[in-house]
């Protein structure tokens, strides 16, 4: 049934293999356990286990392979449910057999990493998928409620500007420290063009979104227990706030500067040294020495664009609408031209350690600038903003999936 040896749990990022997936029994009327490995996925507490159904490894034969269902060896009834042997989260089909998709999105505090995952998840689903001739949907309710409830609510229906993240230490009991898990599909593409109209296959990925507080990457320490994602990730968005470097904030309004900050930036912790810290996790994590580089790809992201643009030279590519949707694949020469303006900024106001740390660390990179609330949409004072109308959100996700060989590119 499984083509794929080893898959990682999208909820606890944990790595097995395919034969080490449980069952979990759903027959209602058998009996509860006390469940030690959801307990301390869920909180911690194992003076007050949660119950649930039997767990259990499938009588399989063939060690490679995952039977489509199992017997419950306390009630006898046959289920299809499988979980993660770690944490006991039920696991999408699409971990199973099809592609991880782990996109890790980081930054210090105050980067705008909760409005960029709360729009370009919508985004992601309404618009983007679509262009692309796929489709993406949530993993289950519980990222439907989830969503609705830390992102969606506020941003489309509050018209209100989200607050910072709680760090995942403090936010064990209202679920914000869970990952979003959503399916994305696309019809298979066969090399050759007459068969694409005859198979029904679909390709999917499980796509995983986590909104990681700022705090919970000021040491290594949290880094290390709380965002060990990042070393599984397909692709990093590291998300940079303009506000940081003093050569950007001399050219703005106080106003505009405060109104697009939730914290002072002084605060903050530095983006080169989040980035350090970052890189030497995954060098731990994964035994490699200094010598090589990380073969992760990085899409480098001036977040808040919105409060920045009118300091951009007229003209520039980055202030044009994204092609990519439109083009059906990634558009390499706007891409180019991106890529060579933000860096150009970068050197020009003086963030030469943070691109040093991108050069020297990672073979794959790529500098981006992104809008999620829109041009023009700079939060109020009271924190109101219209509907968001993202500016080139899609543009370092696209590119990381082109990196994975997901979505084609073109000139």
């Amino acid at each position: 049934m499984a083509f794929k040896k080893t898959f990682i749990c999208p909820y606890c990022f944990s790595q097995h293999k395919i034969k080490e997936a449980e069952f979990r029994c759903t027959n209602k009327r058998c009996k509860d356990f006390d469940d030690i490995e959801m307990t301390t996925y869920e909180n911690g507490d194992l003076n007050k286990p949660l119950k649930g159904k039997k767990t259990f490894k499938a009588d399989s034969k063939i060690s490679i392979t995952l039977p489509k269902y199992a017997y419950c060896p306390e009630c006898g009834k046959q289920t299809f449910k499988v979980v993660c042997p770690s944490c006991h989260n039920a696991l999408p089909e699409a971990t199973l057999f099809g592609r991880d998709m782990i996109i890790s999105i980081v930054g210090s505090r105050d980067t705008g990493k909760s409005h960029f995952i709360g729009v370009i998840i919508k985004e992601l689903i309404e618009r983007i998928s679509i262009k692309f001739g796929g489709n993406m949907v949530a993993n289950d309710d519980d990222t439907i409620k989830r969503y609705e409830t830390f992102f969606g609510r506020k941003l489309y229906t509050d018209l209100q500007k989200l607050d910072l993240t709680v760090s995942s230490e403090r936010s064990v009991n209202n679920g914000a420290y869970k990952p979003l898990i959503y399916i994305l599909s696309f019809p298979h593409k066969s090399s050759l063009p007459f068969f694409n109209n005859l198979g029904k296959e679909i390709n999917s990925f499980t796509f995983v979104f986590f909104d990681t507080a700022g705090e919970d990457l000021n040491s290594e320490d949290t880094m290390s227990t709380l965002n060990k994602y990042i070393c599984n990730s397909s692709g990093i968005i590291f998300l940079l706030d303009p506000m940081q470097i003093s050569a950007v904030r001399n050219q703005l309004k106080t106003e505009s500067i405060s109104r697009s900050s939730s914290v002072n930036w002084e605060s903050a912790a530095r983006s080169d040294d989040i980035m350090a810290r970052v890189s030497r996790l995954i060098r731990n994590n994964n035994n490699l020495p200094s010598k090589l580089k990380i073969d992760i790809p990085v899409a480098a992201v001036f977040s808040k664009f919105d409060a920045i643009y009118s300091i951009i030279p007229e003209g520039s590519t980055v202030l044009e609408t994204s092609p990519h949707c439109a083009n059906k694949s990634f558009v390499l020469s706007d891409w180019h031209n991106v890529n060579q303006e933000v860096q150009g900024l970068l050197k020009e106001w003086g963030a030469d350690s943070f691109m040093s740390q991108l050069e020297i660390n990672y073979s794959n990179y790529s500098y981006f600038a992104v809008s999620s609330l829109g041009l023009d949409n700079n939060p109020r004072e009271d924190g109101g903003i219209e509907r968001p109308r993202p500016h080139r959100i899609e543009d370092p996700l696209l590119w990381l999936l082109m990196e994975n060989k997901v979505i084609e590119s073109s000139k």
